[in-house]
């Protein structure tokens, strides 16, 4: 039989089984299940270096564990994190949450909260894809951080208008970086993100190629984008996006933060301005009907924003830090 002459030629090929080494006790089992647990070696090169077949290996690494050799459990830090995601899902609403374990250096938290982003959204992506894409440095390090794929039938839109203020982290360099990463369709909205009056952005939205553009927006299965605090300066100023005076009506009507576009109170009411009837951005009914609407980020100082994000039901899927998490969880405690 087929099966019987493979392990056959299998164990032709170690036919010299190695003497165990004296620091384990001429015990093979021990031996074994240093070299793949605490080594990290592969079985086959396991295999090699006992001089016995991969299926004898595989005998011994169950023997390890049955014998209480090898313990394997799962990171009590890791269950915890789990349950405070489970916990904010409850009380929030949200799909999903994914909790990064609160780095010690607090100035790496964005780089790592993007990288966990950039883990997440290669796990949830699918072949036929459309995914809408916001500015901002998060998303953009998350860009970096993606591992290159091949994806040649997903389309990156941009969902917003562009500023040529932003362009370290633009609307256009977040979509195209995410495009190339993937290997996607890469769907950039040539239009500036601000204009002077209503009547210029209505002009400009009834361009056939601006109207098809929200019209490919409308068929997004995803969405990907940062979250905005309006305490203290703010990357709206400091891109150049917006003015001072025209962010602080914002706040004077309430507004604690910006997400995807639109501007919230702290219960999640969005808060509109004359700005908007000059803003060129993905309508926010099509916005909320996106099925996955992940948002990327944390730290203390933007608790109250992302709280309002999630109230506003801007985001179903949360890519954040433990301590974030765990104040989300304390902020809605303490309003119930």
């Amino acid at each position: 039989m087929p099966g019987k002459r493979d392990k056959a030629d299998d164990d032709s090929r170690h036919a010299t089984r190695r003497a165990v080494p004296s620091r384990f006790g001429m015990d093979e089992v021990l031996w074994a299940a240093w070299l793949y647990y605490e080594e990290g070696q592969k079985q086959d090169k396991i295999a090699d270096q006992l001089g016995i077949s991969r299926a004898s290996v595989f005998n011994l690494l169950q023997k390890a564990r049955d014998e209480g050799i090898v313990n394997i459990s799962i990171d009590p830090s890791r269950i915890a994190r789990a349950d405070v995601a489970l916990e904010l899902c409850e009380l929030s609403g949200l799909s999903e949450c994914y909790v990064l374990p609160t780095p010690q250096d607090p100035a790496t938290l964005a780089n790592e909260i993007s990288h966990l982003g950039a883990r997440v959204l290669e796990a949830r992506l699918h072949a036929d894809d459309t995914i809408g894409v916001a500015w901002g440095r998060t998303v953009l390090s998350l860009s970096k951080h993606l591992t290159s794929m091949r994806h040649p039938n997903i389309t990156v839109a941009q969902i917003t208008g562009s500023a040529v203020a932003t362009f370290d982290f633009s609307p256009v360099l977040c979509t195209t970086n995410i495009a190339d990463r993937l290997s996607a369709r890469c769907v950039n909205l040539h239009a500036p993100g601000v204009v002077s009056t209503a009547q210029v952005k209505d002009i400009l939205l009834n361009e056939p190629e601006i109207r098809n553009h929200f019209t490919l927006l409308q068929q997004c299965t995803k969405t990907i984008f940062g979250v905005t605090q309006l305490d203290g300066e703010t990357l709206l100023e400091q891109s150049g996006f917006m003015s001072d005076a025209a962010l602080q009506v914002y706040r004077d009507l309430g507004a604690v933060g910006f997400a995807a576009g639109y501007f919230f109170d702290a219960e999640g009411q969005i808060v509109r301005s004359e700005f908007d009837e000059r803003h060129i951005t993905m309508a926010l009914d099509d916005l909320l009907n996106v099925p996955e609407r992940i948002c990327i980020g944390g730290a203390p100082q933007k608790v109250g924003a992302i709280y309002g994000m999630l109230q506003a039901r801007i985001a179903n899927v949360l890519v954040t830090d433990e301590t974030t998490a765990q104040s989300l969880i304390d902020h809605y405690k303490q309003r119930t």
